[in-house]
């Protein structure tokens, strides 16, 4: 299998990533499934990237003990400025804070810190290293 791009994480105060993919209610109405006509209107074509399965890169943040989406890019974008609280997500996180490769962001390569980090419905119940 191909490694998979990292989502973007802001954890800590630090601009870190995670190897792992909370996904986001596709139906939710500040999420948008981009045609291909408006993907090109961004100056991109749509890509088809097996680093990427999932079709987009999405950048969240643990804040005040809650996880919020940021933004989505490639084939979703999410309407608004103001983050979403993520209270779909129920699941363990796994944030990569420290790696020999820090500008490789997909898959593992062995070395890395990473902190887990539990969600239930968008909260924070638990960390450990």
């Amino acid at each position: 299998m191909t490694a998979q791009l990292h989502e973007n994480m802001i954890y800590k105060g630090k601009d870190v990533s995670m190897f792992s993919f909370p996904g986001f209610p596709e139906d939710h109405s500040r999420i948008i499934e981009l045609t291909d006509k408006q993907i090109w209107a961004k100056g991109e074509p749509r890509m088809v990237s097996s680093n990427c399965w999932r079709g987009y890169l999405g950048s969240w943040e643990i804040k005040e003990g809650k996880l919020y989406l940021l933004k989505l890019d490639r084939d979703y974008e999410l309407e608004g400025d103001e983050p979403l609280f993520a209270d779909w997500v129920t699941a363990e996180l796994h944030i990569i804070m420290d790696s020999d490769f820090p500008e490789l962001r997909a898959g593992l390569v062995g070395g890395e810190k990473i902190e887990r980090v539990v969600i239930k419905n968008g909260v924070v119940i638990g960390a450990n290293k």
